[in-house]
């Protein structure tokens, strides 16, 4: 592709040779060299800083401030340059085709109802009345037990397990091995029995939801364990019973949400975190990494630490403990005084 013709489909402007072919987009991370032929992203003077090899870029995604830098730019605007970046990287993303067809060797009860388009690959196994939309994917190992519905355009990668009764919206991307619906971890000590608490609700997924691979979502015990739309799942994301998610959320990888959690719109847990049981994240709040929740948050306010206070005080109290040696010697010192 030429720069023209890039920077056309882009609606940006162009300097240098509108004639240069474009071959990819690499980033200056990870390359010892520069690849003259590839297009690099550029976009603060941060970033053009930070990384010395920019001043070999021949080809660069930038700003009007830092097209100077470069023989050859591609100019967009500098609010929605993150959204171009991201067009560029979708034009030579070498995914492969797929033309719709059912395999010979997937089970298919006769009650199922399969839409138009519809891609079920080897070894997929679709239960008595399940309900699948048009232009849905299914990888090999797909298993939707019965009573399942899958929206239109939804994508479930090899090794996804829904269980019965549970619902995914449109255009959904399940990584592989991820399950959803599994009984929640519901259990009562008594008399010396330990019995299971059946666990007879299901799982409602909206629209527009990525889940990373290895991703747990269990069923509820009576109701629903929903998932709002336009949610993303890092992998190892564990979700519990009963649980409310909103919409907008993100998860990072190796987050744990306890029972009955309720995330509200727009939060953001960042990896390694968990929730505990019957709390409420408020809208637009934010777990840090390796921190535990252990109490309501507020609506947009940071949290880190377990467990989690909110930043400030947080910032504060690890301030003050390179301090506490000292104090505490002092404070001794005063007692034995007494």
């Amino acid at each position: 592709m030429k720069i023209s013709e890039l920077a056309e489909q882009l609606g940006g402007k162009f300097t240098g040779s509108g004639e240069l072919e474009i071959n990819g987009i690499k980033d200056l991370e990870h390359h010892t060299e520069v690849d003259p032929s590839c297009i690099y992203y550029v976009a603060s003077k941060k970033y053009l800083a930070k990384h010395k090899k920019a001043a070999d870029v021949k080809i660069a995604l930038t700003i009007e401030s830092l097209a100077s830098n470069f023989p050859n730019a591609i100019i967009v605007d500098e609010d929605d340059s993150k959204v171009k970046f991201i067009r560029v990287v979708s034009l030579f993303e070498k995914k492969p085709k797929i033309t719709p067809f059912i395999s010979e060797r997937a089970s298919i009860h006769p009650t199922a109802k399969i839409g138009k388009n519809v891609t079920i690959m080897d070894f997929v196994s679709i239960g008595e009345s399940v309900v699948v939309g048009d232009d849905v994917i299914l990888y090999p190992n797909v298993v939707l037990e019965p009573f399942v519905e899958i929206g239109n355009g939804t994508v479930l990668k090899s090794g996804v397990v829904i269980y019965y009764n549970c619902k995914l919206g449109k255009n959904n991307l399940i990584h592989s091995n991820t399950v959803i619906g599994a009984d929640g971890f519901g259990f009562y000590d008594h008399g010396g029995v330990r019995y299971k608490v059946p666990q007879i609700g299901n799982v409602i997924i909206g629209d527009e939801v990525e889940m990373g691979a290895h991703c747990t979502v269990d069923r509820a015990a009576l109701e629903s364990t929903t998932i709002g739309n336009h949610t993303k799942f890092d992998d190892h994301v564990h979700v519990g019973h009963n649980c409310r998610v909103g919409n907008y959320v993100y998860i990072a990888g190796a987050t744990v949400l306890a029972g009955s959690v309720t995330i509200e719109d727009g939060c953001f847990l960042a990896g390694q975190s968990a929730v505990a049981e019957h709390l409420t994240m408020k809208k637009g709040s934010i777990l840090m990494g390796l921190s535990g929740l252990t109490e309501d948050s507020k609506e947009k306010t940071a949290y880190f630490g377990i467990p989690a206070r909110p930043a400030l005080e947080m910032h504060r109290i690890h301030s003050s403990l390179p301090s506490l040696p000292e104090i505490t010697k002092d404070f001794n010192k005063r007692k034995k005084a007494e």
